[in-house]
């Protein structure tokens, strides 16, 4: 609540609750208009001592109550509300009796009438700070899960796009595009429909890097023909030397997974397991399913990954970005050995949904 309008609602209430205790005392017997108008005075001052120190301690009496058992956040509430009254009631009548409001023979009788009165009207306050505490708790909770809803939807975003950057980056690396423009060049003399093949898949590479931003998610039959699109294009620069296959469950091509999910294992399985060795290599995609769960997996016989990825390298990127969009416990990525301790095998699990 802003300062002006609390100090605006702490004036009225205190005119109101003045008011009302004036009516109270004169209601059995009508008084003169001077008795009136000291009664109404004396109400305020004590208004004003109790509401002062009032407003600076339930605030942060409130903020306790916020959360937690609602019993004993509204016993701390009252409690709170009665300890300021009495101690500020006390004062209030010790100042007037000093200043001659009354005599001083009936501060005793002030003392337990008026404090008795403060008493019972510091009920109502504990009871309003409690529940607005309450309410502002709640709000305050919801406010903070829609930020970090909005936080989170913000990471995988930036996480997409810099998945998309980073791919559509490893399709302009020179090696990889000066090698397949030379291929098509050659395929070009020598077989025009094999070139005219090329330059095609070449063209819809690159076009999924450019439109994977479309949306969060993509049926996993588009992820499947990115990724026979690119391992075409290698296979033609690696020859014999890259051989692989892709087993996917009958069914599953609708199903929903993030952009470049399975075309990052893959990448990371030719740059790593393949191209580096002279007699080559083999990558396996397969893709399976349960009840709940989507697991996409790639096999290569390399040299194997040692340890979890450096923090920017393209599985890195992947985990974050499966994390973002699932959560921790619905989605990830493992690294393990291959079948009988040989090469690298890496599986991403993921919520089973069908994509839009």
């Amino acid at each position: 609540m802003k300062p002006g309008v609390r100090w605006a609602l702490f004036a009225g209430c205190t005119l109101l609750l003045a008011a009302l205790v004036t009516a109270f005392v004169i209601l059995p017997a009508p008084a003169p208009p001077a008795e009136v108008a000291r009664i109404f005075a004396l109400s305020t001052f004590y208004g004003i001592c109790i509401g002062f120190p009032s407003m600076g301690l339930m605030p942060a009496v409130g903020r306790r109550a916020m959360h937690g058992p609602p019993v004993p956040a509204l016993l701390k509430c009252l409690a709170a509300c009665a300890v300021i009254t009495a101690v500020m009631m006390t004062v209030a009548t010790v100042t007037l009796a000093g200043l001659g409001a009354f005599p001083a023979s009936e501060l005793q009788r002030h003392l337990f009438v008026d404090g008795g009165i403060g008493m019972v009207l510091s009920l109502p306050a504990g009871v309003s700070t409690f529940v607005y505490s309450r309410m502002a708790g709640r709000i305050h909770g919801r406010d903070a899960r829609v930020r970090e809803a909005e936080a989170l939807r913000e990471r995988a975003e930036w996480l997409e796009a810099e998945a998309r950057f980073d791919s559509l980056s490893a399709r302009l690396q020179p090696h990889f595009l000066f090698n397949t423009l030379n291929s098509i060049a050659t395929l070009v003399r020598e077989d025009p429909r094999a070139a005219e093949a090329m330059v095609e898949r070449l063209a819809s590479v690159l076009r999924s890097s450019l439109d994977a931003g479309a949306g969060r998610h993509v049926p996993l039959q588009r992820e499947l023909d990115l990724v026979s699109d690119y391992l075409e294009l290698e296979r033609v620069r690696l020859g014999t030397r890259l051989r692989c296959s892709l087993d996917v469950q009958p069914g599953l091509e609708r199903f929903a997974v993030p952009p470049f999910a399975v075309q990052t294992l893959v990448e990371n399985a030719v740059k790593y397991a393949v191209a580096p060795r002279r007699e080559g290599g083999e990558v396996r995609v397969s893709a399976r399913a349960d009840a709940g769960r989507v697991y996409l997996e790639v096999r290569d016989d390399g040299p194997g990954i040692t340890g979890p990825p450096p923090p920017g390298h393209g599985l890195d990127m992947l985990t974050r970005r499966l994390v973002s969009s699932y959560g921790e416990e619905e989605a990830g990525l493992s690294i393990s050995r291959g079948e009988g301790g040989v090469g690298a095998c890496v599986r991403v699990w993921l919520p089973r949904t069908e994509a839009a």
